[in-house]
């Protein structure tokens, strides 16, 4: 959501040239017009082309630079006009609506009925110097097609493929699509339409045989239904033809019933046309798609099947031309410019009406917007391609209508809108299938302002700087809708790959998620329809972002904080700088009432008395009582007392601004007066803590911080102390300190852990010194040895080779047993009569040796235990 910087800037007060570029200079001509003849419909009388504003003034254009009305020359000399400049029209009705061409080049003027295109001059020549005023060349559009005795104009939309931006498209009340290529050079261009499409036909056609033309001058028609419930209120495309949206949406054109339908016509196009960068590769892969599927479906429709043909037709087409290469704006980048296919045919199929999910009884609808869906990047682009500026977006389509009372239902295209066209033939049978129907999935319904308000003709404007935000425009004023936090979450649901729990989720989105609304321009009066569309302009080098409209000739604008986002390349000095302290809410400044200037009628009055020999020359004559006489005191009363209501109204709101201005005035010293306090209790006066004594010291200023510095120290000095201690405690809760005895175990036991480990031979010694040693003579090396044979590692050693030496003697003692009973040549009384006493000698060595084994086992368990506890 924006950030408003200023409302109501000093170059659009009363008495600038940017407040005289919205007033009348004249009373405005009498209208050719029947006088019950009231306009119905959108007002867009204010229009840009980069900087520079066109204002519709009556039957009058005018034209100024932003720029300069913010920062006029102080040398320059302003007359009554101040720095704008009169376009002079061949119009003798009130303009209605202005659009520019994408271009720049032409700008389409409407009124109720017709349509006019002029040329504009360039920016040099238009701001020149010379402020007097200049006669453009202006063309009808539609000369009989565009009358007083047809449809009215609802909208006038520029084509956003048409190759030199200067493709116009109108739609007429009575839905009526007529497209324009124009062309300076030729003037026919401008009388007849490339493509008339009268939609109330299409709507009930089955094939391309019958003529879906638009009805001619002077042809009567017959009554029916659809004329009532096809009345257009409004009509938009489905996108800007930008690299970064689906393909099929900016070839797609909107239609909004003034009863709610929504229809669509797809593809629209012009018979040359640019294709963006991504436009066809994304077609190719999503039909594509669609034909290895309809492949492999024994269940397709026969409409679903035709539909994929002809899609593959119409690329087929495109794929065998060689399209046009035509420089952009930048002399190093080039777009494609094809032909419009001649197969399926020109005119696409009707799609809708789109239903909603539920019913809409909140008014009339009086204007259509549409965000196009993201590009699937996934599917145009390799895997290693790596879109490094691919911006954040919802793969859906999002379409919002404004109504009549200020409610504005934000819809989901949630299976997007592709190319269809009319068999060639009429199919002999009709089924169910032959007309898919069109959802539209409502997901938020926005209440502007409240009932007591009453209706108006809202209309939207497209952010420049933002895709997903939206301005409204309503007669309360101009109102932002932001919906990027929301988008966000449904996209992240939308591109899961994990389908547990969706449906969950998103009922939860659709129940917290909301659109923030903010009212940017709020508008005093209450005028009756008559409040323009706003105009955003976005100038980062000059202006800045600014907000522009007007209401009863009186200007408003607003100006924004310029968003800080990636795919904006603003430089650091482009950006508004922001205050290092949070800047009050922006106001507007009091503008005085338009009753205070207004010229009181009773002069005239006065003037005609006086013609009629009513009242004397001088008014002090006698009044003569008679029936003129109290008609003109009834008259003059008449005036007075609403003169005088309206000035009074105005002085009571100008008091009431006043006494806001005061209580605000006391609510900010009341806070002031807060703050003080608080600075005074951080740097003011103070006496030491818990002294009574008036002379005990006082502290102030610095050394009250310093003081207080050194208390928190202090205090943290001493903080630490305690997590000291508490520390130590902690570390004593795993057990209590070893005695003396057990600290000489530990240390008996350590030794004993070294003493088992296996000694290494020490090398022999090579130096002389260390052979003369005494270490090395044999009564040392003796005494080491006896005392490793005192040490536990020796007894040890020792039992083992006790052992070894008893095991052999016992297998060798039963060898030669088992020799002796081989040769059988011993008596009983031979050495067998000792058997008993060997088997016994036997047994003793067995028991020795296991008690030796468990001795030996013991002495390692237990030094295993002593070296896991050490």
């Amino acid at each position: 959501m924006p950030k408003i910087l200023t409302q109501q800037p000093p170059w659009i007060a009363r008495g600038t040239p940017g407040h005289q570029l919205f007033q009348h200079d004249e009373p405005a001509k009498p209208s050719s017009a029947p006088k019950n003849a009231q306009y119905d419909g959108p007002l867009r009388k204010v229009a840009h082309r980069g900087t520079e504003v066109f204002v519709a003034v009556g039957n009058e254009l005018r034209w100024a630079d932003v720029s300069a009305l913010e920062r006029p020359a102080p040398d320059e000399q302003e007359d009554d006009r101040g720095q704008y400049r009169v376009l002079k029209t061949s119009l003798s009705r009130p303009i209605q609506q202005l659009s520019v061409s994408r271009s720049g080049d032409f700008i389409a003027i409407l009124t109720s009925h017709t349509c006019h295109v002029a040329p504009l001059p360039a920016s040099s020549h238009l701001y020149s110097g010379d402020l007097s005023p200049l006669r453009l060349k202006t063309l009808q559009v539609g000369p009989t097609a565009h009358v007083l005795e047809q449809a009215p104009l609802m909208s006038a939309i520029w084509h956003p493929l048409s190759p030199s931006g200067n493709c116009l498209v109108t739609v007429t009340q009575d839905a009526c699509v007529r497209l324009w290529e124009l062309d300076s050079n030729n003037r026919s261009t401008f009388d007849e339409p490339s493509l008339a499409i009268d939609l109330k036909k299409l709507a009930n056609a089955t094939s391309t045989q019958i003529d879906f033309s638009a009805s001619k001058y002077g042809v009567s028609t017959g009554f029916s239904p659809d004329n009532i419930e096809m009345q257009v209120a409004a009509a938009c495309f489905g996108g800007q033809g930008r690299d970064d949206e689906h393909g099929w949406s900016s070839m797609t054109l909107w239609v909004a019933m003034g009863e709610g339908d929504v229809y669509s016509l797809c593809p629209l196009l012009p018979s040359k046309w640019r294709a963006p960068a991504t436009m066809l590769p994304s077609l190719s892969t999503s039909v594509v798609a669609k034909v290895r599927a309809a492949s492999g479906d024994s269940e397709i429709t026969a409409a679903e099947k035709r539909v994929v043909d002809q899609q593959c037709t119409w690329l087929a087409e495109l794929d065998n031309q060689d399209p046009m290469l035509q420089p952009r704006e930048d002399e190093f980048d080039t777009v494609e410019v094809y032909s419009r296919p001649a197969k399926p045919g020109p005119i696409p199929k009707l799609q809708g009406p789109f239903y909603m999910s539920t019913e809409l009884d909140s008014g009339d609808v009086t204007d259509i917007c549409v965000i196009a869906a993201k590009i699937d990047d996934d599917a145009v682009y390799d895997d290693e391609f790596e879109e490094t500026d691919a911006a954040d977006g919802l793969s859906v389509g999002v379409i919002c209508l404004a109504t009549s009372n200020g409610k504005v239902h934000v819809c989901l295209d949630l299976d997007g809108v592709e190319a269809e066209w009319l068999p060639l033939k009429r199919p002999r049978s009709f089924t169910p299938d032959d007309d898919g129907e069109k959802d539209l999935l409502l997901f938020e319904t926005i209440d502007l302002y409240g009932e007591d308000v009453g209706e108006g003709w809202p209309t939207f404007t497209a952010s420049p700087v933002e895709r997903y935000e939206l301005f409204v425009t309503t007669q309360s004023g101009v109102y932002n809708l932001d919906f990027t936090y929301w988008t966000n979450m449904l996209e992240a649901d939308l591109a899961s790959d994990s389908d547990a729990g969706v449906d969950f989720r998103l009922k939860m989105l659709l129940e917290s998620a909301k659109t923030a609304v903010s009212q940017i321009i709020t508008v005093p009066a209450k005028p009756e329809r008559n409040v323009n569309a706003v105009m955003a302009i976005c100038d980062p080098a000059s202006i800045g972002y600014v907000l522009l409209t007007a209401a009863a000739n009186t200007p408003f604008a607003t100006v924004l904080e310029l968003p800080i986002h990636p795919s904006h390349a603003y430089a650091p000095d482009e950006l508004t700088s922001a205050g290092a302290l949070p800047a009050p809410e922006p106001r507007a400044p009091y503008e005085p009432a338009e009753a205070f200037y207004q010229a009181s009628a009773l002069p005239q009055l006065l003037k005609i008395a006086s013609e009629k020999r009513l009242l004397g020359s001088d008014l002090k004559a006698q009044v003569r009582f008679s029936p003129a006489t109290l008609q003109l005191m009834t008259d003059a009363h008449r005036a007075m007392s609403s003169e005088t209501h309206r000035l009074g109204l105005a002085a009571a709101d100008l008091f009431r601004r006043c006494e806001r201005m005061q209580a605000e005035l006391r609510e900010q010293v009341r806070k002031v007066n807060e703050i003080a306090q608080k600075v005074d209790v951080v740097v003011g006066e103070e006496t030491d803590a818990g002294s009574d004594n008036e002379t005990a010291p006082r502290f102030s200023g610095k050394e009250k911080i310093e003081r207080r510095i050194q208390q928190s120290e202090d205090k943290t000095r001493q903080l630490n102390e305690k997590v000291d201690v508490l520390r130590k405690k902690m570390m004593s809760l795993g057990g209590k300190q070893l005695s003396a005895k057990e600290q000489a175990f530990a240390s008996e036991v350590e030794t004993l852990n070294r003493s088992l480990q296996p000694a290494v031979a020490p090398e022999a010694p090579t130096e002389p010194a260390t052979l003369l040693h005494m270490e090395n003579s044999p009564s040392s090396k003796r005494e080491h040895e006896q005392e490793r044979a005192d040490s536990l590692t020796g007894r040890f050693e020792a039992v083992r080779a006790l052992r070894e030496r008893l095991v052999r003697q016992v297998e060798d003692e039963a060898a030669r047993k088992a020799e002796k009973e081989t040769e059988g040549g011993e008596g009983k009384g031979g050495p067998m009569a000792m058997s008993g006493f060997r088997s016994r000698r036997m047994e003793q060595v067995r028991s020795l040796l296991e008690r030796e084994t468990a001795l030996v086992e013991g002495v390692g368990e237990r030094l295993a235990r002593l070296s896991a506890g050490s």
